[in-house]
């Protein structure tokens, strides 16, 4: 089923990556020694990698394997974030994987996007239990705090012999007038990615954003220098925002807050861009248009539970048998559903959250 839905999207940012970066699409072969496949693959929200099938390799032949992604706690959580850890919770539970969590407080201090620390704290406790309550095993899940933790320095300075500030510089398209933490920051992720591999030699997996992926990058740089597993990733497409732009936290109209309240939704919602006529009478004549709209993008995520059912609600919105209020009314019914359960699923484990964070590293 793979590329039978397309979305409007930045085709070319996503063709430049796999052809000039050495990223490659996912087929069926690779994902054969998975137990289920999980839809957004399907759907093509997980569209590539970078050596996957080597980490797989690993993995059949018996070997504890690691992932790593984090979480830049400078704002409650959106629903756009959730998804690259509910996919990682699937993940973990696929591969019996160890899930290291940094809640890199350093980075959104340095890049300006918070005023203190202490407050990317407040955020990174938050933000911490969002993710936990998706489902993740607190036996082999590691939640941290970057600045907090000893280790994420002492690592980050032996890496940092291993980059220049022109590699980093041409890397990011950076200015002279960064701060220096902005540069060192580079080797301050590279100790997340790694650190599983240098002091468990477990092979790791990065699912991130392609706009992430200067970081893997150098990373792997790194990696080949000191002659360690060169990390694997796996590339998301971003879900667009309800605006049609890209989503943000600093747009709140573009995205929905797991704390906004039902009416913030419905308004969010009602005003979100679709791919719909003019009038009820061209929709009926004309049909819409799914692949521009991002309703649809959205119950592709929250709603339909396999590409076949997807495809059977673009069919009908194609021939005009749908109209966009009933779209929108069924995403409003599906985002409330699930941030009523995952409620539901914070509040059993507010109390146990340190049982994410107290396994030595």
């Amino acid at each position: 089923m793979f590329g039978e839905i397309k979305l409007l999207e930045k085709q070319a940012d996503y063709d430049k990556l796999i052809k000039e970066f050495g990223a490659k699409r996912f087929s069926p072969k690779i994902l054969e020694i998975l137990k289920t496949r999980h839809k957004l693959i399907e759907m093509g929200f997980f569209f590539a990698h970078r050596d996957f099938d080597k980490y797989l390799e690993i993995f059949k032949r018996g070997g504890q394997v690691a992932i790593v992604s984090g979480r830049g706690p400078s704002n409650y959580i959106h629903l756009g974030h959730l998804i690259i850890f509910d996919f990682i919770r699937w993940l973990q539970s696929e591969l019996d994987a160890e899930v290291y969590i940094p809640l890199s407080d350093d980075e959104k201090y340095v890049f300006n996007k918070v005023k203190t620390l202490e407050e990317a704290y407040k955020y990174a406790i938050d933000n911490a239990l969002d993710i936990a309550a998706l489902g993740y095993n607190p036996e082999k899940t590691h939640m941290y705090v970057s600045s907090q933790t000893k280790w994420v320095y002492k690592i980050s300075l032996e890496l940092s012999r291993h980059l220049t500030y022109s590699t980093v510089k041409a890397a990011f398209g950076l200015t002279d007038s960064v701060n220096p933490g902005v540069v060192f920051y580079s080797a301050v992720q590279a100790a997340h990615i790694l650190m599983p591999t240098i002091k468990y030699n477990y092979p790791v997996v990065v699912p991130i954003g392609m706009d992430q992926d200067p970081y893997m990058r150098l990373t792997r740089d790194i990696a080949a220098k000191i002659k360690v597993f060169k990390p694997a990733s796996i590339y998301a497409r971003y879900l667009r925002g309800l605006t049609g732009e890209p989503m943000s936290a600093s747009q709140p109209e573009t995205c929905i807050f797991i704390n906004d309240s039902p009416e913030t939704i419905k308004r969010k919602v009602w005003n979100a861009f679709t791919g719909g006529r003019a009038t009820i009478k061209e929709q009926r004549e004309l049909g819409g248009e799914p692949e521009k709209c991002v309703v649809y993008e959205w119950l592709m995520v929250y709603e339909f539970k396999d590409v076949k059912e997807a495809l059977e609600h673009k069919m009908k919105c194609v021939s005009g048998e749908l109209i966009c209020g009933v779209c929108k009314e069924k995403l409003y019914n599906a985002l409330i559903r699930f941030i009523k359960e995952h409620y539901k699923r914070k509040d059993s484990i507010k109390n146990k959250i340190q049982d994410y964070f107290d396994h030595e590293i």
